[in-house]
């Protein structure tokens, strides 16, 4: 038996576009409270006008650690209590490696691994305590496939998956469920799609995924029930050659 999500609060990362926007929809369309954090204010409040639950936008740089903990402590200060943190949020280049300078990378790690690490570790103690909680970080098939041209994104997404997978080991006696989905490619601006008829073409093709495909993966593994933990998904394009 599916469980509900009506009345938990979900903060998501990354929620002012793409897949972060498309799982806030489904979520609030479940009866969720969503808090939303991107790094501007004026597209977040853009997503909560959309939403059909209560939601607070607060705007946030992922890879500042005192704003990812004033993030959470926001959050609970608002709701009382947090039971979803999705982590979605993540920067891309298709620089080639020769071509990035150290402080790009290090932005790169920063935002796509050390502030999931930074989040899931502040909202840990508010989730020991109700004894309950869902932790998810939209990870991507680079976590589990060495992308030719994306030698430092791929380094990130290992090293988030290989996170996930232990922590989920070390938290599950505390009731608190983690996973991922690892998808390919999503039509979403980061790979800068943004033409509908061009998506449209490719999803018939097989080429890409809607960011509302993760979405609805996303609120499945969420309702599963207690006793079952959905580690990770890896959900492609059908004609995707991975």
């Amino acid at each position: 038996m599916s469980k509900s999500l009506e009345g938990k609060t979900a903060l998501v990362t990354g929620a002012s576009s793409g897949i972060g926007r498309a799982i806030a929809r489904k979520l609030s369309k479940m009866g969720c409270k969503l808090v939303l954090a991107a790094r501007e204010r004026k597209t977040l409040e853009l997503v909560a006008h959309e939403l059909e639950s209560e939601s607070i936008c607060v705007p946030t740089d992922l890879a500042n650690r005192a704003q990812v903990e004033a993030l959470v402590k926001e959050a609970v200060k608002k709701f009382g209590s947090l039971d979803i943190l999705i982590e979605n949020a993540g920067i891309y280049t298709s620089d080639a490696f020769s071509d990035m300078t150290p402080e790009a990378m290090q932005k790169m790690i920063d935002v796509n691994l050390t502030s999931i690490m930074v989040l899931s570790h502040a909202v840990l103690p508010y989730m020991k305590q109700q004894q309950s909680g869902e932790i998810m970080v939209i990870g991507s098939i680079a976590g589990v496939a060495d992308m030719r041209d994306e030698a430092v994104y791929s380094a990130t997404k290992h090293a988030a998956n290989a996170f996930v997978r232990s922590l989920r080991r070390q938290v599950a006696p505390d009731g608190i469920r983690v996973g991922s989905i690892l998808p390919g490619t999503v039509a979403t601006e980061l790979w800068g799609d943004i033409d509908p008829a061009r998506i449209d073409q490719q999803v018939a093709e097989g080429e890409v995924l809607r960011p509302e495909d993760i979405a609805e993966i996303a609120a499945f593994m969420l309702q599963q029930p207690a006793n079952v933990t959905i580690r990770e998904l890896v959900v492609l394009p059908q004609a995707q050659d991975i």
